[in-house]
């Protein structure tokens, strides 16, 4: 059976309707250590908890332990909680990971959840998504659906070629560039578009307007 998995990490959840409603249908949800309190924020009900339990609030994980969650402590300092979450994901045969919470006011551990999309297994959808931003790795094609005007961004994580865009308000074809160059603030002509690349790794965020 092939399995949506959902990982709950402690950054910023605002609109929880909106993550209470990407969760429906998720098969499995995990939590990232501290992630634990967002999950009682939204109103759901893990299948695992990992990490060291730092930063998990212990009235909340006391609450959870009395229901069906498996609570795995891993005191690997040599990785984060994310990373945690994601290998225990992976080791679930997971065909799409939806990460939530993985966007914050520590610029430092957003930057270090956006970068663990380069550390999943090829071959399986993941996206870091809130109710502004969706941002997903991309090394052949991505189709992005949402309203014109919509803000892409794209940012190589390494040489990129053959990149061409269609449906953007600024396009290019066949383009050959090195890691440092970004398109910024792009605009969706639209409803959608598609983005493809033949060689390289980049990040495309979209951003809801």
């Amino acid at each position: 059976m092939k399995n949506k998995i959902a990982i709950i990490a402690k950054g910023t959840i605002n609109n929880i309707n909106f993550h209470k409603n990407l969760l429906k249908d998720v098969d499995i949800i995990i939590c990232a250590d501290g992630g634990v309190n967002n999950a009682k924020k939204i109103g759901v009900t893990p299948d695992f908890i990992i990490g060291d339990l730092d930063s998990a609030d212990s009235s909340i994980l006391d609450f959870y332990k009395n229901t069906k969650t498996k609570v795995i402590k891993d005191t690997n300092q040599d990785k984060t909680d994310l990373e945690l979450a994601l290998s225990l994901a992976e080791s679930l045969d997971p065909h799409e990971i939806l990460i939530l919470g993985a966007i914050g006011d520590r610029i430092d551990h957003t930057l270090a959840n956006i970068l663990c999309l380069n550390k999943i297994k090829p071959g399986i959808k993941a996206q870091i998504i809130d109710d502004k931003n969706t941002v997903e790795l991309v090394d052949k094609k991505i189709d992005i659906v949402g309203n014109k005007d919509d803000i892409v961004s794209v940012i190589p994580l390494t040489d990129v070629s053959g990149l061409s865009y269609t449906g953007l308000k600024w396009l290019v074809s066949n383009k050959h560039t090195k890691f440092g160059w970004f398109g910024i603030s792009n605009r969706i002509t639209q409803n959608n578009a598609t983005i493809s690349l033949s060689e390289g790794k980049l990040l495309v965020i979209h951003v809801k307007e």
